[in-house]
């Protein structure tokens, strides 16, 4: 068999098709959801499904252990832009929180390969110069951009401090 990945997110839009393209290729996958807002049913057939939370630092680690988790995609976030206006606590919480458990756990196992599912909202609402490059002025004008900035400054500093 490939190598063994774990997509945080994967009952997701994204995360489930992302899974089931890996699964095409020969991966072994484990999905790792809490299923807030996605569906069991969208888990591909032959990936393997652990509900969690991503801010549960211990069960992270488990499956990564567990599952002999070479790689990790991480989809895991709250998306909706408006919501996190209203509610950004609970953003910085689930998508910042998250990813520091996500990211401590894999470091704990010597985990370092790690995709991470960042957004376009990160560089705000940039009315010239489209199509946005990567090299764009970064100015996030929601909260929701703000914690995907966050934990993109998360992984450089483990880069840093780790590697």
């Amino acid at each position: 068999m490939g190598h063994k990945l774990l997509v945080t997110g994967g009952a997701g839009y994204i995360g489930s098709h992302t899974t089931q393209k890996l699964l095409d290729e020969g991966f072994e996958i484990v999905v790792y959801d809490n299923l807030s807002t996605g569906f069991l049913d969208a888990i591909p057939r032959g990936a393997i499904f652990v509900q969690g939370d991503v801010r549960d630092q211990k069960k992270l680690s488990d499956t990564i252990r567990d599952f002999n988790i070479e790689c990790v995609i991480h989809f895991a976030a709250k998306l909706v832009v408006p919501e996190s206006v209203t509610n950004p606590y609970m953003y910085y919480d689930n998508n910042v929180g998250g990813s520091v458990s996500l990211l401590s756990a894999c470091r704990e196992h010597s985990v370092n390969k790690i995709v991470f599912s960042s957004t376009a909202a990160v560089y705000g609402s940039p009315s010239q110069n489209t199509p946005i490059t990567e090299d764009a002025i970064l100015s996030p004008i929601n909260p929701y951009g703000q914690t995907k900035l966050v934990v993109e400054g998360l992984l450089m500093s483990g880069r840093v401090a780790y590697d």
